[in-house]
């Protein structure tokens, strides 16, 4: 009776999670339905964040912005229906797919000064930076 390498089926077991990480990485965010994201930019202009996110096909209507210290949360929901109605056959389905992004801002914003715009699938967060307090600089004396 021939010998079976141990080290065979952990290749064999290998092979098959690349395969799957593969598939999942290839399909993941159609795949994932309500846990898609969405990319977002973030750059500095006349000393104020501006924040995009590509948002397309979804109303404005259907958008959340919500912004407080560093952090910026964009969220929005996609609701449909479809029926149909033939002698005989009635369907009907629907759907609720969702979106939500938290970004770490890298300064503390005036939340109550921000203000959003959508054009052309284009969100656009503009939030004005926070002043920067003075820091003190204080002599330690060394004992």
């Amino acid at each position: 009776m021939p010998i079976k390498d141990p080290f065979d089926e952990l290749e064999e077991m290998q092979k098959r999670m690349n395969k799957l990480m593969k598939n999942f990485w290839e399909r993941g965010p159609k795949a994932a339905g309500t846990m898609r994201g969405f990319p977002v930019d973030i750059r500095e202009e006349n000393g104020k964040l501006v924040v995009t996110a590509d948002l397309p096909g979804v109303k404005k209507e259907d958008i959340a912005v919500k912004a407080r210290e560093n952090q910026l949360m964009i969220s929005c929901k996609e609701e449909g229906e479809k029926e149909i109605s033939e002698e005989n056959y009635y369907r009907r389905e629907r759907s609720k797919k969702g979106m939500k992004r938290t970004v770490t801002l890298p300064e503390e914003v005036k939340s109550d000064e921000a203000k959003a715009e959508m054009e052309d699938g284009v969100l656009k967060v503009t939030l004005p930076k926070k002043k920067e307090k003075k820091k003190e600089e204080k002599e330690i004396k060394v004992s």
